[in-house]
C-alpha cells in the first residue's frame, strides 16, 4: 500500500508520520511518502498512491476541499489530535473517507487503511470475486474454482495488488513499491520472473493468461481469463486477434516523478 502522508506543517508532526501510522506500517507493507502541503495535488496526478493520510492538530478544512475541488480521486483519510464531532462530520461531508484520532491503536487504522483502499478499488468484502478466482485478503489465500493456487507470500502480495487494481496497469515500480516497500529494492527483472511464475501455476487450473502485459507501461489483471468456462469459450469464438506470446523480457520502467519531499518506507 503506498501513502501519501501529508504533514501538518506546524511543528507538531516534526515532519514525520503520527505514532500510530508509522505502527501500522511496521504491522502490514506500506511505504510512506512525506510531504508537506505544497504541491500535493500535483504529485497525486503524477504519480500513483493509494491513499492520503492528512495529519492535522485540529481540523482544517482547506486542503481537503482543494483536493476535492481539483477532481483528484485519491482516498483521503484525516488523523488528528483533538477534534469534536461536528467538525468530524464536516470532514466527511466535504469529502473525506474516514476521520481518526491519532491515539487510534496501530491495528484498527491499519484496518480501516486497507478497508478503504479495498472499498475504492470496488471491493466490499475482505474475499475479492473475480470469475472463477477468489481471493481471501484475511487469509492471504488464492483460490480458482474453490481449489488453492500454490503461492509464494511474494506472488501472493502480486496477485493481491493486481486484483484489487484490476481495471488499472500498473507500473513496474508500483508494483516494486508496494511488494518490497521498506526493504532494499531488488534488481528489477524480479517482477518479470514472478509474473511468468504465476502464469505457470495458474495454468494447472486452465487460467492460461491471468495478467496483460503492456510492453513498456506494466501489467494488468486479465479479467476475461477467469470469466466462467463456457463465457470465456464463446468469447474466445468471437475474437479475431492473436494471443500474445508468453515472454519474460522486462517490463522497462515508465518515468515516476515525485513532488514529496522525503520518503519514508516502513515494514
Amino acid at each position: 500500500m503506498r501513502i501519501l502522508c501529508v504533514g501538518e506543517g506546524s511543528g507538531h508532526d516534526d515532519g514525520r508520520p503520527y505514532v500510530g501510522l508509522s505502527k501500522a506500517a511496521l504491522e502490514g507493507s506500506v511505504s510512506i511518502t512525506m510531504s508537506g502541503h505544497a504541491g500535493v495535488v500535483e504529485t497525486l496526478r503524477r504519480s500513483h498512491y493509494d491513499i492520503v493520510v492528512i495529519q492535522q492538530a485540529t481540523p482544517d478544512m482547506k486542503l481537503l476541499r482543494h483536493i476535492r475541488n481539483s477532481r483528484v480521486p485519491t482516498p483521503v483519510m484525516i488523523i488528528v489530535r483533538d477534534s469534536t464531532p461536528s467538525a468530524v462530520a464536516e470532514l466527511l461531508s466535504i469529502g473525506a473517507d474516514d476521520c481518526v484520532a491519532a491515539s487510534v491503536e496501530p491495528v484498527e487504522l491499519l484496518a480501516r487503511l486497507r478497508a478503504i483502499v479495498r472499498r475504492v478499488s470496488g471491493h466490499d468484502s475482505l474475499t475479492l470475486h473475480i470469475g472463477r478466482m477468489t481471493v481471501g485478503v484475511d487469509r492471504r489465500e488464492v483460490h480458482v474454482d474453490s481449489k488453492l493456487v500454490p503461492l509464494t507470500r511474494r506472488e501472493y502480495d502480486l496477485v493481491e495488488l493486481l486484483a484489487l487494481r484490476r481495471t488499472q496497469v500498473l507500473s513496474k515500480e508500483t508494483v516494486l513499491d508496494s511488494l518490497y516497500a521498506g526493504e532494499s529494492e531488488p534488481y528489477g527483472k524480479v517482477i518479470d520472473v514472478m509474473i511468468c511464475k504465476i502464469r505457470k501455476k495458474m495454468r494447472n487450473f486452465g487460467i492460461d493468461e491471468p495478467f496483460t502485459t503492456l510492453w513498456g507501461i506494466g501489467y494488468r489483471l486479465n479479467e476475461t481469463a477467469f470469466a466462467p468456462l463456457g463465457a470465456r469459450a464463446g468469447a474466445t469464438e468471437n475474437r479475431t486477434d492473436q494471443p500474445a506470446k508468453e515472454s519474460c523480457i522486462p517490463v522497462m520502467s515508465g518515468i515516476n516523478i515525485m513532488n514529496a519531499s522525503t520518503t519514508l518506507n516502513l515494514v
